[in-house]
């Protein structure tokens, strides 16, 4: 098959305009050249495409039998589902979500708001679209304070967590000024934090869990940014920037009693599920002292460098790197008939009218 592999590229440009988002979506050349090999071993010919201004372009005037994505887009809040719209619009097969699932995962508020209408586990939360807005007295603190529409622990520091009104005022102003952007508060799980892969769609499935283990002087996720973005960034902010040092690593596989593994795994495929998730993502969940699990949120087109976790924990259960991109591959392929093999998606959509008219041929309404 020729492949259309679409990534993001941390481009001078990008880099002026937006650079912190820029590198935090950014892949790493190391990322790009691995997942081509990869897919090129699978028998593929591969065509690289940067997810920028010029990407629609391309994909008019290109044919690609299917795109692997791993792009995040480059403008605006639903950026994330920029290119699967594009895609979908141009019907392009694609590997990953859609752009219901990928508008859901990406807006914070929304996808704990699925969680909730399935009973899924999530921490009570509140919305904030101006620093003086009403406390919802029945949140307990800590609250931790995020954005509501990033990822890659974009708008996170050791300052999240906050103890008392006034500190979680102040956060969530500090937020709103220098992102523009509507801010979510939520009650704090303090407790061990986990990780999982889910592949697949019919049913989706579970890799082996991961746990985090956070060594800094509190215990959230901060991302590091990759050594190959610290030169570009630096350049093109005009600074003399000391980069932080990430503060925790993971453990893959877990350390867990076997029915803790389920559970976890269990619920993983539940929230992918719920959020209309395809081929792959990973989802991430906090677990209490009192042993409750709590959906956190879930990534999709998460990192998928070798030394990240998602293929970490496919490492875990003894696939190959190869392996796991086929396989991310195939899934994409089996959603669409005309590439599996299975003929037509529905030969009777392009005869079928509903309502709308009656067969005079036989002098019934015309049936499928």
């Amino acid at each position: 098959m020729h492949i259309g592999f679409i990534y993001n590229i941390a481009t001078e440009e990008l880099l002026r305009e937006y650079p912190e988002q820029t590198v935090r979506d950014a892949d790493t050349p190391e990322t790009i050249a691995v997942v081509r090999a990869a897919l090129e071993a699978g028998g593929h010919t591969v065509t690289g495409l940067n997810a920028d201004r010029h990407l629609p372009r391309i994909l008019t005037e290109s044919h690609f039998d299917i795109i692997f994505n791993i792009a995040t887009g480059v403008w605006g809040e639903t950026r994330q589902a920029h290119v699967p719209a594009m895609l979908e619009y141009l019907r392009i097969p694609h590997t990953g979500s859609g752009v219901l699932g990928e508008s859901l995962c990406h807006h914070k508020p929304e996808t704990k708001m699925v969680f909730q209408a399935h009973g899924l586990p999530t921490a009570p939360f509140q919305v904030f679209h101006t620093a003086e807005d009403a406390l919802n007295p029945a949140l307990r603190f800590p609250l931790i304070v995020k954005l509501t529409s990033e990822g890659a622990s974009m708008g996170l520091d050791y300052n999240s967590v906050v103890y008392t009104e006034a500190e979680m005022r102040a956060q969530v102003q500090k937020l709103m000024t220098y992102y523009q952007s509507a801010v979510m508060v939520e009650e704090y799980i303090d407790g061990r934090e986990f990780t999982v892969g889910v592949l697949g769609n019919s049913p989706p499935y579970a890799l082996p869990v991961a746990e985090l283990e956070f060594f800094g002087r509190l215990p959230i996720r901060l991302d590091q940014i990759d050594d190959a973005h610290v030169a570009p960034l630096m350049q093109a902010t005009g600074r003399d920037l000391e980069i932080i040092e990430m503060e925790s690593r993971s453990n893959v596989p877990a350390n867990l009693p076997p029915e803790l593994e389920t559970r976890i795994q269990q619920l993983a495929v539940a929230a992918f599920q719920a959020l209309h998730c395809q081929d792959w993502a990973r989802v991430d969940l906090r677990m209490d002292r009192d042993g409750c699990l709590y959906l956190l949120e879930v990534n999709l087109n998460p990192g998928i460098d070798p030394e990240y976790i998602f293929p970490r924990c496919a490492f875990a259960a003894g696939w190959s790197f190869e392996q796991l991109i086929n396989t991310i591959l195939q899934h994409g392929i089996d959603r669409y008939p005309h590439l599996s093999g299975r003929g037509e998606a529905n030969p009777h959509m392009r005869t079928y009218l509903g309502s709308l008219a009656v067969d005079r041929s036989n002098g019934a309404q015309s049936n499928p």
